[in-house]
């Protein structure tokens, strides 16, 4: 015998009884969607409760602590904010300032034949205005520290250098002090 099925049913009736399929098939899965979006929910619930107690238990901390911050330290608090506040300050200059040893290697760059170099006193600019590097040391002669003054001075980073003219009174040896105005 053989299995196969013939449909009788004139096709206007094959037509409603398919839509019918496809409609209650459809209706399952939108059953089966609201099912699992419930059960997320339901999954979602010790969550949502677990958030509103830390945040009930956060709040009450926080209450605490402005509680604490008002009370007689307040004014020790806010000498130690104003000092906080100052040191930020200062921090925040000197990051746009040159380092120091930017400075100091750019000047040790500048060939100084005839000249020690002995001892380097730098002062930094605040915000937007020149710091101040003071070099000391040893001529061998006046022409050697003349030329190095000269060279200073052509170096890009430095403003002027100022030599006084009382280190020209020696011949040989010369002690000498060169004030160097760093650009900013």
């Amino acid at each position: 015998m053989n299995n196969e099925l013939t449909n009788l049913l004139p096709p206007e009736r094959q037509r409603a009884l398919a839509r019918n399929y496809y409609l209650r098939l459809g209706v399952v899965g939108v059953v089966l969607v609201n099912i699992l979006v419930l059960a997320s929910a339901v999954m979602l619930i010790p969550t949502y409760v677990f958030l509103m107690k830390s945040a009930a238990a956060k709040e009450t901390r926080l209450a605490i602590v402005e509680s604490a911050l008002s009370s007689a330290n307040e004014k020790e608090i806010s000498a130690r904010l104003t000092a906080l506040t100052a040191n930020a300050t200062i921090l925040t200059t000197l990051s746009t300032t040159p380092s120091v040893s930017v400075v100091v290697r750019s000047i040790l760059g500048v060939a100084r034949p005839g000249v020690t170099l002995s001892n380097f006193v730098y002062t930094p600019g605040a915000k937007k205005k020149s710091g101040t590097l003071t070099i000391s040391g040893i001529a061998a002669t006046r022409d050697a520290l003349r030329n190095y003054q000269l060279a200073l001075q052509s170096t890009p980073s430095i403003l002027s250098a100022t030599l006084p003219v009382s280190a020209y009174a020696k011949d040989t040896n010369i002690d000498f002090s060169i004030a160097l105005t760093i650009s900013p």
